[in-house]
């Protein structure tokens, strides 16, 4: 049994994560984070709370907060940022695949630092390959709560919900210059088999070529090649909490943090780090 331990150890770190910091009661549903400067993090709550986009520095403490005028919090879910000047937040939590009106806001980051109320842009779109709401069971692959931005466009990768589970996320490109559109279904990726707690795509992050991938007991790290997502590494954290952020800085220094929920814990803010490859023996 020792032995079997250890040898799960090496396979599976357990110890990938660091608590750095205690999120604010405010953030206690946190669904989504991103890095707007190294040292800030803008972050959002899921369904049920107000339209609020929150900043916070790396101990996960409030700096400052501010309201989208004219929109509503139905089920934010992630957040992204263009690197410039634009913050994207999703709202297209669909946990029944039933909604027929999904939408992205953009705010000016400029605009949301200076005030406490700030505009947004609307973008209204929908899924091409969904014709009833809801679909049938096996076909349940429209519930999203993972978006990044990259090379000037958004990427979502749907949660599923599918019975029996298939483990599959279904990856759709949004053009954040069309104000309604139908998203363009770019490919599907195979998660996992363990079901929905293990396997369920909660939060993405890309940057510099590399995309991050959160499940609640596991973040992934694929590499972008000629617009493919090929596997790296991964790490496994312990225990399972309700895990739905992750954000990557310009360092390449990775933060994820979790819900604080009844009876699974949480609302912590933790620094992950990716055990060092082991080199290569050349041959002799």
């Amino acid at each position: 049994m020792i032995r079997l331990l250890f040898l799960l150890f090496l396979l599976f770190p357990l110890f990938a994560q660091t608590v750095i910091g205690t999120l604010s009661k405010d953030l206690k549903e946190v669904s989504g984070l991103v890095f707007v400067k190294d040292d800030m993090m803008a972050g959002i709550n899921d369904s049920g709370n107000s339209p609020t986009l929150y900043f916070i520095n790396l101990k996960g403490e409030i700096q400052h907060e501010t309201k989208l005028k004219d929109a509503d919090n139905i089920d934010w879910e992630d957040i992204a940022f263009s690197g410039k000047d634009k913050i994207y937040l999703g709202d297209f939590g669909n946990n029944d695949n039933k909604r027929t009106d999904l939408c992205i806001y953009e705010v000016s980051l400029k605009d949301a630092l200076k005030d406490d109320k700030v505009d947004a842009k609307k973008i209204k779109f929908e899924y091409p390959d969904q014709d009833k709401f809801p679909p049938k069971k096996k076909n349940l692959h429209f519930d999203c709560e993972a978006m990044a931005y990259y090379n000037d466009s958004l990427y979502l990768f749907t949660k599923s919900r599918a019975e029996p589970w298939d483990g599959m996320s279904y990856v759709y490109s949004i053009d954040p210059k069309d104000k309604s559109q139908k998203a363009n279904l770019i490919g599907k990726l195979y998660v996992g088999k363990n079901g929905w707690w293990q396997d369920a795509i909660t939060a993405v992050d890309i940057r510099d070529g590399v995309c991050y991938i959160l499940t609640y007991n596991r973040l992934m790290k694929y590499n972008i090649v000629n617009q493919k997502l090929i596997f790296d590494q991964w790490v496994y954290m312990k225990p399972i909490t309700q895990k739905e952020s992750v954000a990557v800085n310009s360092k390449g220094e990775i933060y994820v943090a979790d819900e604080d929920q009844p009876g699974l814990g949480g609302g912590y803010l933790y620094k992950v780090v990716f055990p060092a490859k082991k080199k290569k023996k050349g041959k002799k």
